[in-house]
Order: C-alpha cells, then sequence, then structure tokens
C-alpha cells in the first residue's frame, strides 16, 4: 500500500517567534503541531527579521503606501512584500494557505494566492478587524473596513476566530465553513505552580501589555500593601521604585509561568466590550490562580465572563483605585476554593488545534 503523500501548507503570520507576543506564539504552535497533525509539510512567511528554521521564510516589511493614510496597518505594504518575494522564488505549491492577523490588510492575498497556486486559504482573525471599539474608529472609517473585510472574507475558504463573539461581528463568519480557535495555553511547557494563599496579603501577577492606563491598580496594590509582579512589555507605566511593585520586563513564557505560578491572583484589564478576550486568562486557570477583572466599562458580561462562569475564585472591579481597593480587600477576606479537575484542559493549545484541523481536512477533501 502506498504512503499517503504529504500535504504541503503554509502560514503566513507578520509576527513568529522569537517574537513573544500571542499572535506570534499562536502562528509557531501551529508551525510545530501541523506536520504531524495534518501529515503535512508546512513552511512558514514572516515579517519577523529574527525568526530562523528551514521553513522559515523572511519577508521583511518594507516601502511606502498613501493608503496606510486611510488605514494604518502594517499589511497594506508587507501584502506587496510577499507578491514580490513569491514571484521571484519558485516554490512547489500549496495545498492550503493560512493567513493569520492582525495585521490584517495582507489577507487580500487571497485571491492573488489562489489564482497563482489554485490552492485553499483560511484566514485567522485573531481580533476582530472592521469592528474593533479598541481601534477608536469613525463611522466613516468603520464602514470603509467592513466593505474590504466582506472582500477578504468573500474570496477565502474558510475562516478562524478565536471566540464566538468576533465571530458574530466579523463578515461573513456565519456563511463560510470557520471555527473557534482560542488561543490557549501551551501544554507542551512545564508548569508547577505553588499553592494558592488568599489571606492578609496575597500577591498578585499581571502578564502582558496594559490595554489602559494601569495607575488605578498599582495605586490600589500600593494602598493595600500587597505586591504586584509585572511580566509584559510596558514597565515603563509602573512606579518601579515602589516596595510593592515588582518586574522582570517582557520574558519568555516558561518564566511568565513561572512568575504566574508563584503569585496567588491574576490580574486582567479589559475594555469591557463582549468580544474582549485575553490569553492570560488561560495562564491563570492553567495555574489555578484566583483571578481579579479590572474592567473600563461593564461587569459580568461577554467572552471573558463566560470563560470563568463555573470558575471560583474570580473577582471583578470597575477601573478606579477605590473599587481595586474593595477588591482586594474582598480577596484577603475569601477563602480559595480548588477549581474543578480538569477545568483548564479544553484551554490547551492542543484542545484547541482539533478544530483547526478538522476545517483543514474538511477544506482538502
Amino acid at each position: 500500500m502506498s504512503k499517503k503523500a504529504k500535504r504541503s501548507i503554509w502560514i503566513i503570520a507578520f509576527a513568529f517567534p522569537p517574537n513573544k507576543r500571542v499572535g506570534a506564539m499562536r502562528a509557531g504552535y501551529w508551525s510545530k503541531t501541523f506536520p504531524e497533525a495534518l501529515n503535512a509539510d508546512v513552511q512558514v512567511i514572516t515579517g519577523q527579521e529574527d525568526a530562523s528554521g528551514d521553513n522559515i521564510h523572511v519577508v521583511p516589511k518594507s516601502g511606502s503606501s498613501i493608503w496606510t493614510k486611510v488605514i494604518a496597518d502594517d499589511g497594506i505594504i508587507w501584502k506587496k512584500n510577499i507578491q514580490a518575494y513569491l514571484e521571484s522564488h519558485s516554490f512547489e505549491a500549496p495545498d492550503l494557505v493560512i493567513i493569520t492577523g492582525g495585521p490584517f490588510m495582507h489577507f487580500g492575498l487571497t485571491p492573488w494566492l489562489k489564482k497563482k497556486y489554485k490552492c485553499k486559504v483560511i484566514l485567522d482573525y485573531r481580533d476582530p478587524f472592521a469592528i474593533n471599539p479598541g481601534f477608536k474608529n469613525g463611522w466613516l472609517k468603520v464602514k470603509i473596513k467592513q466593505w474590504v473585510e466582506k472582500r477578504f472574507n468573500a474570496a477565502a475558504d474558510g475562516l478562524i476566530t478565536v471566540n464566538e463573539y468576533c465571530g458574530k461581528i466579523i463578515e461573513l463568519f456565519d456563511h463560510k465553513p470557520s471555527v473557534i480557535a482560542q488561543n490557549g495555553y501551551d501544554e507542551t511547557v512545564k508548569c508547577e505552580p505553588e499553592q494558592v494563599k488568599l489571606g492578609e496579603s496575597p500577591s498578585f501577577a499581571y502578564a502582558g501589555k496594559f490595554y489602559f492606563n494601569p495607575e488605578p491598580i498599582q495605586k490600589a496594590i500600593i494602598d493595600e500593601k500587597v505586591e504586584l509582579h509585572y511580566i509584559g512589555p510596558d514597565e515603563n507605566q509602573l512606579e518601579l521604585q515602589n516596595e510593592y511593585i515588582k518586574s522582570k520586563g517582557f520574558v519568555d513564557y516558561p518564566t511568565a509561568l513561572d512568575v504566574i505560578g508563584k503569585c496567588d491572583v491574576g490580574i486582567i484589564q479589559t475594555f469591557g466590550h463582549e468580544f474582549q478576550s485575553t490569553t492570560k486568562i488561560f495562564d491563570y486557570v492553567r495555574c489555578e490562580r484566583a483571578i481579579l477583572i479590572v474592567s473600563d466599562d461593564k461587569l459580568h458580561e461577554g467572552s471573558i465572563h463566560d470563560e470563568l462562569a463555573q470558575y471560583p475564585n474570580v473577582f471583578w472591579a470597575k477601573n478606579d483605585a477605590k473599587a481595586i481597593a474593595e477588591a482586594i480587600r474582598k480577596i484577603k477576606q475569601s477563602t480559595y476554593q480548588q477549581p474543578p479537575n480538569g477545568f483548564a484542559d479544553k484551554y490547551s493549545r492542543h484542545y484547541q488545534l482539533t478544530g483547526v484541523v478538522e476545517l483543514i481536512e474538511k477544506l482538502l477533501k
């Protein structure tokens, strides 16, 4: 019996490891797991200039475009760079290409790729593009981006996004083969968290970038005389000279897990929008930490609320120092409850990979 031929799958990702950001890690995980999960040869095209590997093709972003004045998105220029690279290099045609974003404007490669290689194309929205309150776009720009997004998705064979709320606001998501694939935690990286101790002196961790000014969190931490351990790229926004504020800076994933696992409570910032989710949730849940959610708007709503509905030890606060301090005092008075056995399993990247693999298999039948 002849051995089944390997598929050829490309991943086009502007950011890629060693970049430590979530989008880069998502693409990096897929590049490692697709070969076995899909019996595939995987090639990666990335703008990450320090990425390396036999199957990694670095295409730096270079040049300019007047269109960036209309939509500020690196993909406008990078799309041209990718086309030039593929025209000047000879590649075996892929069976399927996944283009992940943001940035998003290189999603416009889809018709060109399909015509040139006769391949299937999946677009991966790690965030909403057209309707995203975090971008603070005016009415006209939203309409322009909706039109662009609809063209992108009409040309695609399949769509991926990170939660059902994003799916509701992404054009044509329900009209195409599609799947929800959360970022999840990387189960291949070892994690040995310490026992959670609340009481009078719980320690707090904040992982990742700040979505808005962390001053209310910082003031509450200092006033309540508890420690905040920060791991991420925004330590310049913190009063590092204060005895209660600690930072390790932007560290690798194993180090981040180690810091989280030594603290008692993980902090999340949210704008309060329904679609917003954050990968740090999954690391906090994996380490079975208590969780403090600081919202700039609504409380107890949206994707974050849904994910944690059955998880104990969750506390919410409005984004002001008084409310956050009150939540910290409530945490101090609380008794830690052990999460349900196996609660975190469905948030592993391996578990989330299943839906992506099924979508690819469906498109390649």
